[in-house]
């Protein structure tokens, strides 16, 4: 589960968007599914020594290790201990009810803002018109939270897909929390 809670608004704009991952699946082309249902994403990312220690607050090699089994990611260390880290994941998972199918994952985002660390599971390329697809849907079935201080929203990250649209003041301060649930779906 996701928690959001809105310390201060923006003075515009900087709305979260949410999209439900179940109806963004029964809007895909059968084609887009069944290429999804072959082919799963691959996240590859560089990151340099001093950059790795910071983000993942370690200097151990052996705990950066762990850290990247513990969330199924390959890890390549590369001699001057800079590394590569590859996520393969699929786009479409079965609900966490198992009832039915969710389009849930970072495709857009990452396409969007660093297209070059996405590619399918074999290196290919995602086609473009697959993407164009995709973000017609987001926008077709997208809702915007426009924030009130004090308005706490939760949402069940493996369902619900979310993002913000941009915003140009220092005002908005959005917490974010991730956690279990303490009960059963």
């Amino acid at each position: 589960m996701l928690w959001f809670f809105c310390a201060n608004t923006p003075l515009e704009d900087g709305e979260t968007t949410v999209c439900d991952g179940r109806q963004f699946f029964h809007e895909i082309s059968s084609s887009t599914k069944e290429l999804f249902n072959k082919k799963k994403l691959k996240f590859t990312v560089s990151i340099f020594k001093d950059e790795w220690q910071k983000k993942y607050q370690t200097n151990n090699l052996n705990t950066l290790e762990e850290i990247c089994q513990n969330n199924n990611t390959h890890l390549t260390v590369n001699d001057e201990q800079s590394i590569l880290i590859e996520y393969i994941c699929p786009t479409i998972i079965p609900s966490r009810c198992g009832k039915y199918q969710v389009f849930i994952n970072s495709l857009l985002p990452t396409k969007q803002l660093s297209s070059k660390i996405l590619k399918f599971e074999d290196d290919s390329e995602i086609p473009e018109d697959v993407v164009s697809e995709l973000n017609e849907i987001a926008e077709k079935i997208t809702t915007e939270i426009s924030w009130q201080k004090g308005d706490i929203l939760i949402i069940d990250n493996t369902r619900i897909l979310y993002g913000r649209r941009g915003f140009t003041d220092d005002q908005r301060d959005i917490y974010i929390r991730l956690c279990s649930p303490a009960f059963s779906f």
